[in-house]
């Protein structure tokens, strides 16, 4: 599983309210490219042997098959990305602080989280199984050479004639 996007921030299940500083857990955000991971910070504690500073907790895990829409939005004075799946339900992620007010950041959060999820229908659409065996992409055979070529392909990687 290829991590694509990983930051700190604020989440909530449900809409951001007036206190969202309060109202919100603090963690990590982590999106892969099958499923988005909100995962809560947890207090430190140094008493323990071997515990780690940055001490997390399982959150909330979103697979993206799931997710309906993924945008951008301002909501009182921060920018926030809303995730909606197809249950029903509403998560609202910032990385707003006390210097911004997080645009840029929400948008290039529900840039890639759009973007992989469309990479993902585009690689389960690539390979279908159809009982045990799976139908690979078409392929070309070069004229000049006889090498197996991808139709995407303008040139043979073998002798580089132009297709």
């Amino acid at each position: 599983m290829a991590l694509v996007y990983s930051s700190e921030g604020f989440f909530c299940e449900g809409e951001v309210v007036k206190d969202w500083r309060f109202k919100m857990e603090y963690g990590r955000i982590i999106l892969s490219e099958s499923e988005l991971s909100l995962v809560k910070k947890s207090n430190i504690n140094l008493t323990e042997i071997g515990s780690s500073v940055d001490n997390y907790k399982e959150g909330f895990v979103i697979p993206l098959t799931q997710i309906k829409k993924a945008y951008s939005t301002k909501i009182q004075k921060i920018y926030v990305v809303v995730i909606e799946t197809r249950d029903g339900l509403l998560f609202s992620i910032t990385m707003a602080n006390e210097r911004s007010i997080g645009r840029q950041d929400s948008i290039n959060l529900s840039e890639k989280i759009n973007s992989t999820i469309l990479l993902a229908v585009k690689a389960n659409k690539s390979i279908q199984n159809v009982g045990d065996y799976a139908i690979k992409p078409l392929t070309n055979i070069c004229a000049d050479c006889g090498e197996e070529i991808s139709y995407s392909w303008h040139f043979c990687k073998n002798c580089g004639k132009e297709l």
